[in-house]
């Protein structure tokens, strides 16, 4: 071959090159230019990059559920929360720390260049908001914790990371669950239901109307000992609750109470006893007959509530769900959409 034509050859070469270099970077513009318009938990709406290529994430269910869709490695920034998390940590090595849920440090999200910022739409201050959309940002609050809403949670998540298809397969696991409590529960009479106390993380709150606690409350059939109260997370005292009377005490085990993945049953074994010996408890008839359980905020609400009603449901109703294994369920749920296999203590006692 000449000089000439192995000259010409290169050059035929050099622009086919740069061609399809330019080809690419065209195309990827293209996806980066993609956007996809939904409406969050909080009714605003809202325009995003979709798929997403950096996402920060202020609400722990939601990075949950960006893991389990298989796209954890594009969680650039997290809470600390998240980043303490057992289990979710080895999900997010790479992500940077932006601090707490409901005061992050915008600074840090801002520097990061995130394509998106999932938040808690009840809790994020405004001025946070505010910041962050100043700088280009775009903010989706998505709860992800109550059950009631959970479906269209999920699915929209799917909608704005381009994962319809696994958004779906959960949404029906976690719905076959959750139509079984309720299909199984719907008939019991009201007086022949458990009147129940499902204490928040922080002692002496309840699950009023609205919250996520209540939401579970109904879904097993429960008769809820707030559900005539006006707000979501009122504080109460002893004298009210032994006047009340509950049959069964349920305590939501916030990280203040070590449990859930890797952990032992240990804090939550202490802080059973620590609520029985509390003042004029021991009238109560939950105390007086020990159905008084912890729950790992792991399973309370959530990705994985359906996991937290299990355990309820067989509390409240040993002989209706006889067959139903929470544990066996966590450990499927687990592997299925995470990829882990399940260790830890979740509840105590189990029965």
């Amino acid at each position: 071959m000449s000089a000439r034509r192995k000259w010409m050859l290169l050059v035929t070469c050099i622009l086919i090159a740069v061609c399809a270099v330019s080809v690419l970077a065209g195309s990827r513009e293209a996806v980066a230019q993609k956007r996809v318009t939904i409406r969050d938990s909080m009714g605003r709406t809202v325009s995003v990059p979709c798929p997403p290529q950096r996402i920060v994430e202020l609400n722990g269910d939601v990075a949950e559920l960006i893991c389990a869709f298989g796209d954890a490695g594009k969680i650039v920034g997290a809470t600390t929360y998240t980043l303490n998390d057992k289990m979710l940590s080895q999900k997010v090595r790479k992500a940077k720390d932006v601090g707490k849920s409901f005061t992050p440090n915008v600074e840090k999200i801002i520097a990061l260049k995130p394509d998106v910022v999932f938040g808690y739409g009840s809790f994020l201050k405004p001025e946070c908001v505010a910041q962050l959309q100043r700088a280009g940002i775009p903010v989706v609050f998505l709860d992800c914790y109550k059950v009631k809403t959970m479906a269209q949670d999920i699915r929209t998540l799917g909608v704005i990371l381009n994962r319809r298809q696994e958004a779906e397969a959960y949404i029906a696991y976690f719905q076959k669950y959750q139509k079984l409590f309720a299909e199984r529960t719907k008939n019991i009479p009201l007086n022949k239901r458990p009147l129940v106390y499902l204490e928040q993380y922080t002692d002496y709150t309840l699950s009023g109307p609205g919250s996520g606690g209540a939401e579970l409350l109904d879904g097993i059939g429960a008769r809820n000992i707030g559900a005539g109260l006006r707000e979501a997370y009122p504080k109460i005292s002893s004298e009210w609750l032994v006047a009340r009377n509950p049959q069964v005490i349920i305590k939501a085990c916030s990280t203040s109470v070590p449990s859930g993945y890797g952990e032992s049953a240990d804090a939550m074994k202490s802080k059973r006893t620590e609520m029985m010996h509390r003042p004029g408890w021991n009238r109560i008839s939950a105390v007086r007959q020990g159905k008084v359980y912890m729950l790992s905020s792991e399973i309370f609400t959530g990705p994985r509530a359906i996991v937290g009603m299990a355990y309820m449901a067989k509390w409240l109703y040993p002989q209706l769900f006889r067959d139903i294994n929470p544990e066996a369920i966590h450990k499927e749920m687990l592997k299925k959409f995470l990829g882990v296999e399940l260790k830890g203590a979740y509840v105590y006692p189990e029965k």
